[in-house]
């Protein structure tokens, strides 16, 4: 069984699906988030830790999993906080995309809480569609960004 492995920007594509690290990029305009993730490879084997957490969140929780296909293994390990209100790593793959690919479930702890996040591009505020009134998408073409007024074209779905 064949996983296809490629270099991506940030790290690979395993199977289609991207795991990539990424780092605080602190801005001037919000303090800094203090979040990461990191993406090690060694062999067929890939690791992916992610720190989520501000240094004022008070409500963390820990949430991770282990796939395999084949050889190959993927390790996700993340400290997450629902109250964190910018983030400037990335997410992996759900667990259930690498089910839909196949791949068997070696272990589990926790589980991801955050979906339907859009993050600014320019200074990493995010807009947490459980927090607001309406999806993302469904916010008008001339919508900005209330901390730093960038336009919604500047933001990217992370979650």
């Amino acid at each position: 069984m064949e996983v296809a492995v490629e270099k991506i920007a940030g790290g690979f594509s395993v199977d289609g699906l991207e795991l990539k690290g990424g780092k605080c990029g602190c801005t001037s305009i919000l303090s800094c988030c203090h979040s990461w993730s990191k993406l090690k490879r060694n062999g067929n084997a890939f690791v992916f830790t992610a720190k989520m957490t501000t240094p004022e969140t008070t409500q963390m929780f820990e949430w991770g999993y282990q796939v395999r296909k084949g050889d190959v293994t993927v390790e996700v390990s993340v400290g997450d906080a629902r109250d964190k209100k910018i983030f400037s790593g990335f997410y992996p793959p759900t667990l259930e995309a690498w089910v839909e690919k196949g791949w068997e479930v070696v272990g589990r702890k926790g589980a991801r809480e955050d979906f339907g996040l859009w993050r600014c591009a320019a200074c990493k505020w995010l807009y947490k569609e459980s927090e607001q009134s309406q999806p993302f998408e469904a916010l008008p073409s001339d919508w900005k960004c209330p901390v730093c007024k960038a336009g919604k074209d500047s933001f990217e779905k992370v979650g």
